[in-house]
């Protein structure tokens, strides 16, 4: 498996707003998209969301004025590295305008 890591700038956000922002998408997300090889466990206490699956493995960590993402990629979705930086990308500039 390839290494992952991206942090996202969201200065003047709290840890808790991007937290619950985040998870909110994922509670709509997998509710829509059955995903029975994709786990979540999320963890608010430490406002951090592991999703495990086949083809990657990452960690998101929140903490006031950014989003850390860290985690592994397998062969078959390495691929798509510049998809899910792209995917980022539009997720910030939905949820965050004035941050993108």
């Amino acid at each position: 498996m390839s290494v992952y890591t991206r942090k996202v700038r969201l200065t003047g956000k709290s840890a808790k707003e991007i937290y619950d922002k985040i998870s909110q998408d994922i509670d709509q997300w997998s509710g829509k998209i059955g995903l029975p090889n994709v786990k979540f466990k999320k963890d608010p206490e430490a406002k951090k969301v592991e999703v495990h699956s086949p083809m990657f493995n990452i960690t998101l960590v929140c903490v006031d004025g950014e989003a850390r993402l860290d985690g592994k990629l397998g062969m078959l979705a390495l691929p798509f590295r510049s998809r899910i930086d792209e995917q980022i990308d539009k997720w910030v500039t939905r949820h965050f305008p004035d941050k993108a």
